[in-house]
C-alpha cells in the first residue's frame, strides 16, 4: 500500500515476504537436536566428573543427538532391511571386536544424522544469509549480523549487492562427482587443520590416551560446521556486475584462507606432537584416517539422500525472492512501477530498492 509523506515522496508499507525452506519435519529436527544436545552435555560432564570415563572414553555420549536423528532418518524412510544389515554386523563384530561397533554406528547411522543435520541447517541459514547480503550495501549502519555476513563471505564495499544471482537450471541425472570431491577436500582441509590446532596444540594437554576411536564424535560436529556452506557453491550463489561476478562461495574461501594463515603453526604442532613419542604416531594416524574416512561417508550420504531435494527447493523458492531484475518495470518518468498490482501473480520487489538507492561506502 502506498501513501504519501510530508514532503510528497512516496511511503511504501513493509510488506516483504520472507522466504523460509523450513518444512515442519526440519523444524521439529532442530528442536530435537537442541534437547538432545543439550542432555548429551549433562551426560558427558557427569562421565568425566563422577564415573571413571577420561575426556576422550567420555565422548560417545555426545554423538547421541546425531545417532537418534540417523536412527529416526532410517525409520522415515523405511529403510528397515539397511536397518537390520546395521544391527547384524554390529552383532558379529561385537564379538570379534567390541569396540568396533562404535565403529559400525559412527559411520552407518550418525552420519546419516549428520547429513540430516547438514540440509536442516542450510534451509534455515540460505535465503536469510542472501536476504542480508542484498540489503547490506545499502544501508547506512550496519547490524551485527550484517558484520558477520560481510567478514565470512568476504564482501566488496563497493558492490551492489542487491544484484543476486544463483543457477535455476540445476539437474542431477546422476551423483555430482566433482561436487562432492570438492566438498570432501575442502571438508578435510578445514577439519585436519582445526584438529591440528586444538588437539596438538601443546598448551592444551587432553591426554591420547584410550582408544582413537572415541574421537569420531568431534569429526561429526567438525563436519556440521563445515558442509552447509557447499550449498552456495551447489547453486552458484553471486553477485552480478558489469565485469566478474562475485561468487559467495569464492570469498568464504578467501575467510577461510585468511583464517588459517600461520600454517606454520599447525606444522609446528604436528612435529612437537610426532617428536612425543611414538604413541602420537598411532593417535595422529588414526586421527587422520577417521577424518578422512568419515567425511567422506557423511558427503555421499549427503549427496546421494539430501541434497537434490534442497536444490529443487531452492530454485522454487527463487522467484519469490528474485521475482524480476533490478528496477525492471519502474517508471522514472512518473515514479511509480508499470505493473499492474491488481492482476493476482504480479511479480513484486521491496519497492523501497526503486526509489532513491542509496550505496554508500562502509568506513
Amino acid at each position: 500500500m502506498r501513501t504519501r509523506s510530508e514532503s510528497g515522496k512516496p511511503v511504501f508499507a513493509k510488506d516483504i515476504r520472507k522466504i523460509t525452506l523450513l518444512r515442519l519435519t526440519d523444524k521439529l529436527t532442530l528442536i530435537l537436536f537442541a534437547i538432545l544436545f543439550a542432555a548429551s552435555i549433562v551426560g558427558y560432564v557427569v562421565l568425566v566428573t563422577q564415573f571413571d570415563f577420561t575426556v576422550y572414553t567420555g565422548l560417545p555420549v555426545m554423538a547421541t543427538p546425531f545417532f537418534i536423528i540417523g536412527v529416526i532418518y532410517y525409520i522415515v524412510n523405511r529403510r528397515y532391511i539397511s536397518g537390520i544389515f546395521i544391527i547384524a554386523l554390529s552383532l558379529v563384530a561385537f564379538f570379534l571386536m567390541p569396540v568396533s561397533v562404535l565403529f559400525i554406528v559412527y559411520l552407518l547411522v550418525c552420519s546419516e544424522g549428520v547429513a540430516a543435520m547438514v540440509e536442516v541447517l542450510q534451509r534455515l541459514s540460505f535465503y536469510s544469509i542472501l536476504e542480508t547480503i542484498s540489503n547490506v550495501n545499502t544501508k547506512s549502519r550496519m547490524s551485527f549480523k550484517d558484520r558477520v555476513v560481510v567478514f565470512f563471505f568476504n564482501i566488496p564495499v563497493d558492490l551492489d549487492t542487491r544484484s543476486l544471482a544463483i543457477d535455476t537450471d540445476i539437474s542431477r541425472g546422476k551423483l555430482p562427482w566433482k561436487d562432492m570431491a570438492y566438498t570432501i577436500f575442502l571438508a578435510l582441509v578445514f577439519c585436519m587443520f582445526l584438529w591440528i590446532y586444538v588437539f596438538l596444540n601443546p598448551s592444551i594437554s587432553l591426554g591420547t590416551k584410550g582408544v582413537p576411536i572415541y574421537t569420531f564424535t568431534i569429526i561429526l560436529y567438525l563436519a556440521v560446521l563445515v558442509m552447509p556452506w557447499t550449498i552456495f557453491s551447489t547453486v552458484n550463489a553471486r553477485i552480478s556486475t558489469d565485469y566478474r561476478d562475485f561468487r559467495l562461495y569464492s570469498g568464504l574461501l578467501e575467510t577461510f584462507k585468511r583464517m588459517f594463515l600461520p600454517i606454520f603453526a599447525a606444522i609446528l604442532f604436528l612435529i612437537i606432537a610426532l617428536s612425543s613419542g611414538p604413541d602420537n604416531y598411532y593417535y595422529i594416524g588414526m586421527s587422520l584416517v577417521m577424518i578422512v574416512v568419515m567425511i567422506v561417508f557423511t558427503s555421499v550420504m549427503y549427496y546421494t539422500s539430501n541434497e537434490i531435494v534442497l536444490v529443487n527447493d531452492i530454485i522454487d523458492k527463487w522467484s519469490d525472492f528474485h521475482p524480476v531484475d533490478l528496477y525492471s518495470g519502474f517508471d522514472s518518468e512518473h515514479g511509480k512501477s508499470t505493473l499492474d498490482e491488481n492482476v493476482p501473480g504480479t511479480p513484486r520487489r521491496d519497492p523501497r530498492e526503486c526509489f532513491e538507492p542509496d550505496i554508500r561506502i562502509r568506513r
